[in-house]
């Protein structure tokens, strides 16, 4: 997720309380009470909203090509923020993994400075993970994860920026508790945007987080927003297209799309992402692509 969206998300529950804090249908679950794990989660009745123009759904997975001259190492200019008062967090590591995974040893290794400000060369048009993180006992931030981040081409000479997210232990208290969710220590956190075909949000979406056998989580929750205010009994996402799901236990997940189109559910696109205890991860899904990376057409072969 792009900052600004990031900011959408988790800004509102560090300074205020949701729309309808009296109301706790979204304290356990998020639909009906069925046997079915899934009916759980993905119970639409109204249709989609935006654009899928670009997807068949039932088809394929969309794929891209990326022009190898495009990929290039550029220096990046950046700052790791606060998500409450979007001021620089001093001395925070920031960790970059060229290969779209969280393992091993970071490919890339900084440190903000007193004012947060940030400067680290990566690739351009390549898939990157990364991590923002300080030492735990500080107790200032919660690990923060951010996978398929990938920045366009631009020219020899020029810099890239970008912010880089840091979540603050105050506010990741905060987001299990505005929507009455009791979150357990060694779950995580996934946060993200579904996107239709024009870049823009869809709207009357559900997302369910899967593992590769298609198992939910016991322990799941999913919430969605309106007007990027986290409402306990939204039952999908609203304009702003946001999501969350909360109390996942660590390991490899999936979190799929669904909507309903022309009176059939089904699935618009997904994102595949690893999560770890205390922590929260970010990851979009973006329509007619099925692990979350989609590159921007300036790195895209003509």
């Amino acid at each position: 997720m792009r900052r600004t969206l990031a900011l959408a998300l988790l800004v509102p529950l560090a300074l205020g309380c949701p729309k309808d804090t009296d109301d706790t249908s979204g304290t356990d679950d998020t639909g009906p009470d069925t046997s079915d794990p899934m009916d759980r989660f993905i119970h639409l009745t109204d249709e989609l909203a935006g654009d899928i123009a670009c997807f068949e759904p039932g088809s394929d997975w969309l794929a891209q090509t990326v022009d190898d001259a495009k990929v290039a190492t550029r220096s990046l200019e950046g700052l790791v923020e606060d998500f409450e008062d979007e001021i620089g967090v001093n001395e925070v590591e920031l960790e970059v993994w060229f290969g779209d995974a969280f393992t091993g040893t970071a490919d890339a290794t900084t440190e903000s400075n007193s004012a947060g400000d940030v400067t680290i060369e990566l690739p351009t048009c390549t898939a990157l993970a990364y991590k923002t993180s300080t030492p735990p006992d500080e107790e200032r931030t919660v690990d923060t994860y951010e996978a398929h981040q990938i920045y366009g081409f631009v020219d020899e000479g020029l810099a890239l920026t970008d912010n880089f997210n840091s979540v603050s232990q105050a506010t990741y208290m905060l987001i299990p508790s505005l929507l009455g969710v009791s979150m357990d220590d060694d779950k995580s956190v996934i946060a993200g945007t579904a996107y239709g075909c024009d870049g823009e949000p869809l709207q009357n979406a559900q997302v369910v987080v899967v593992d590769a056998s298609g198992a939910i989580p016991d322990t799941l929750v999913v919430n969605y927003f309106e007007d990027s205010w986290p409402v306990r009994d939204q039952p999908h996402t609203s304009e702003d297209g946001l999501w969350v799901a909360m109390n996942v236990p660590e390991g490899a997940w999936t979190v799929q799309l669904w909507a309903l189109v022309g009176g059939e559910v089904v699935l618009l696109g997904a994102t595949e992402l690893t999560t770890f205890a205390a922590s929260i991860n970010i990851s979009n899904i973006y329509t007619g692509y099925g692990d979350g990376v989609y590159f921007p057409d300036s790195c895209l072969a003509e």
